[in-house]
């Protein structure tokens, strides 16, 4: 059990970030907010590829990772990427970095045009 008064000042800071990061994260995020608020206290971040079922894997990898460089500014490992195949996107990826989300699907682009 934590003890508060063996705390120092910047430590009950911390804390008090942390549960108020806690309250607003399961108030608006549901269910994803305890993976969300784990890789937040942890500075850890999780990457998931939806990709179409047919394209190739290596170029699915090939592309997230130039993604994730492009828009998030960082570099990752292949082993760092969870692909998940999608029959719903009827052509390319969408990225995944924690909570946010690069689309690049053909279904997000034929919806601009409609």
């Amino acid at each position: 059990m934590l003890k508060i008064d063996n705390l120092s000042s910047l430590e009950l800071k911390e804390l008090l970030k942390k549960v108020k990061l806690y309250k607003d994260l399961t108030k608006n995020l549901w269910n994803r907010w305890k993976k969300l608020f784990k890789n937040i206290t942890e500075n850890t971040h999780s990457y998931k590829v939806e990709y179409f079922p047919s394209m190739n894997e290596e170029e699915v990898k090939k592309e997230a990772l130039w993604v994730i460089e492009k828009v998030f500014g960082e570099k990752i490992l292949e082993k760092d990427l969870n692909l998940v195949k999608k029959e719903s996107l009827k052509w390319w990826i969408r990225v995944f970095k924690d909570d946010n989300l690069v689309d690049l699907s053909y279904k997000k682009v034929s919806k601009i045009f409609e």
